[in-house]
């Protein structure tokens, strides 16, 4: 009897289409910190340790982010913090290094050249090895990668077969920026632009949500010519000066801004006229700036970070998705190489069947009890059987190499010269393989993006439109926020300090020295600082920005663009649905047809015997 592969449609209705993978397959994908699961696998107790590791054969590493993942694959990358080692953030973060050779449990399933594989080590394999598996691997860090960019307050970027990020989230070229032209932006910085000589005084705006610090310092000497005695009391000016600034800055996800600079000079002069020489001049400034309006709030600041942690789940939800179809691929190369085993065997038969009749038709020819002419129909089957048996024997190879190909990340000379021999049987039908319609139908649908619980059940399909959904959600709140004028409040103060050489004595424009002093009176950066800290000079300022976009037509198109989009991605979930329910109930009707050809065949050969 020739054994077919659609009996193994039962095995993969749960598998597939219901969404529901072996709890061992959960050993690869999941790494989290809680204690282990006290619920024992539906494998073999060689199939749970194959599998344990195969998950430990990949380095675990820290997270990048500190958003809470349900699952994690076991590829992950470390960024460098700042503490203890303040270099470590300007330093590439570690990465895990490229592996392409086959794991261990391969080659040690070799014995006398042959492969011996049954179905819990072919999954085993394929988990540890399979190049889809193991490309799929990387989105998870790949999407850490990108929720690290996002909390540093850049756009979110995706990873191309990340979660949908919609173009209207972007305030002009794509992944350049999230803020609109209203939201806050940087203004001047704290390098002393956004000073103002008049009104107000700001040190400026910046973006959420990654620290900045920096220092400058300047050194100047120039001469001027001026043509007069009038103001300085000499033809011609001298002038030495040296500056120094220094600026922290940080926003927040508030929308909040808050700048810090602080900074001095010292300069030297050869006019006459001046009281101060050298003269040391300090000066500081704080800025908070605050919108009110656009750009406002958690949800138009941190937009990115929500869906770059959305993504996350996301690229979790695809991983196990990979899984589950390498795992159904393997199952069906498995009935497949199984399938053409049998097709050999058969076809061995069938011809030693027809050699055995040529010889009989030979001898009864010889004895004139048959015509000749069934010698010739006798060979015609002899040549035609042995046909069968190459097309059977090369398809058994071919069926053997997909098999490797699948299980392996490259065939190697030890793997291309073994024969892979399958060492489990076919599965029978049983009573209880196809589920109730209805349980079947529930569990496929069943993808819990809205919560925690219930992650690893249902299609990720189904998973993954909800999270698309759940992304345009949060774009629809950020560009909603556009759509207001920018009004922004700041308040700075900017106290100053000045000290110096008090020159006296030295000529008509300077005053007479006091009792004891001859020619100045010192002064220098430590009086100057006193008389900034102390506040001796203080400088307070309040103030408002407001920007009416007239016609507002980018933000009425950006926030339309994002409504036609969620409304688009709700209709494709609902497609997703509609096709899941169709896959779940054509994948039982095969099964019901599967054991209805399985039942005919066993009775015919019995019949036939």
């Amino acid at each position: 009897m020739k054994c077919k592969s659609p009996c193994w449609l039962a095995v993969l209705l749960c598998l597939l289409l219901i969404g529901v993978g072996p709890e061992r397959l959960r050993a690869q994908q999941d790494q989290t910190s809680q204690a282990p699961q006290t619920t024992q696998p539906a494998a073999s107790s060689r199939s749970n340790e194959s599998t344990k590791e195969s998950a430990a054969s990949v380095p675990v590493v820290e997270n990048a982010g500190s958003a809470k993942k349900p699952h994690t694959s076991t590829l992950e990358f470390t960024p460098r913090g700042s503490f203890p080692n303040i270099l470590g953030p300007y330093l590439n973060p570690a990465v895990p290094q490229l592996s392409l050779d086959n794991s261990h449990r391969l080659h040690s399933l070799i014995q006398n050249g042959k492969l011996q594989l049954s179905v819990d080590d072919a999954i085993a394999l394929a988990l540890e090895n399979n190049l889809d598996i193991a490309i799929a691997r990387y989105n998870l860090p790949l999407s850490q990668a990108d929720y690290l960019r996002s909390k540093a307050g850049s756009a979110v970027r995706g990873t191309g077969t990340s979660a949908f990020i919609s173009n209207a989230l972007f305030a002009n070229a794509i992944g350049s920026s999230t803020t609109g032209s209203g939201g806050t932006s940087s203004g001047g910085g704290a390098g002393g632009a956004g000073f103002s000589s008049s009104g107000a005084k700001s040190a400026g705006s910046i973006q959420c949500c990654d620290p900045f610090a920096g220092f400058f310092v300047g050194w100047d000497q120039n001469t001027t010519a001026l043509g007069t005695t009038a103001l300085t009391g000499v033809p011609f000016l001298n002038q030495q000066s040296t500056g120094y600034q220094a600026f922290y800055g940080q926003g927040f996800l508030t929308g909040t801004s808050v700048v810090v600079a602080m900074g001095g000079s010292r300069s030297t002069t050869s006019a006459l006229t001046t009281l101060l020489n050298p003269q040391v001049s300090t000066f500081g400034i704080v800025t908070i700036t605050q919108p009110l309006l656009n750009g406002f709030g958690y949800r138009s600041n941190a937009v990115s970070i929500r869906i770059a942690r959305n993504d996350l789940k996301f690229a979790d939800s695809q991983f196990r998705q990979q899984v589950m179809t390498t795992t159904a691929n393997v199952l069906n190369l498995y009935s497949s190489l199984l399938s053409a085993r049998e097709n050999v065997r058969v076809a061995q038969e069938a011809l030693r069947y027809a050699q055995k009749l040529l010889e009989d038709n030979k001898r009864q020819v010889e004895i004139g009890t048959l015509a000749p002419i069934e010698v010739v129909r006798a060979e015609s089957e002899v040549a035609a059987d042995e046909q069968s048996l190459v097309v059977a024997q090369t398809t058994y190879q071919q069926q053997q190499e997909n098999m490797k190909t699948a299980l392996s990340k490259h065939v190697d000379a030890d793997l291309a010269g073994v024969e892979v021999e399958a060492t489990d049987k076919l599965p029978d039908p049983k009573p209880d393989d196809i589920p109730p319609l209805k349980e079947a139908l529930a569990e496929a649908l069943n993808a819990p993006a809205r919560g925690e619980g219930d992650r690893g059940k249902g299609r990720p399909e189904i998973e993954q439109a909800e999270l698309n959904i759940r992304n345009q959600e949060y774009t629809v709140q950020a560009v909603r926020r556009r759509l207001l004028p920018t009004f922004d409040l700041f308040a700075s103060y900017a106290p100053t300090g000045l000290s110096g050489h008090a020159l006296c004595g030295g000529n008509a424009f300077q005053p007479v020295c006091p009792p004891g002093v001859i020619g100045y009176l010192p002064g220098g950066v430590s009086q100057s600082l006193t008389t900034l800290l102390h506040g001796n000079y203080p400088d307070y300022s309040l103030g408002a920005n407001l920007q009416i976009p007239l016609r507002n037509r980018q933000a009425q198109a950006d926030t339309a663009t994002a409504l036609l989009q969620e409304r688009q991605l709700r209709t494709t979930l609902q497609k997703q649905k509609n096709l899941v329910e169709q896959d779940v109930r054509n994948a039982e009707i095969a099964v019901t047809q599967a054991k209805a050809q399985i039942a005919a065949a066993g009775k015919a050969t019995e019949l036939a015997r």
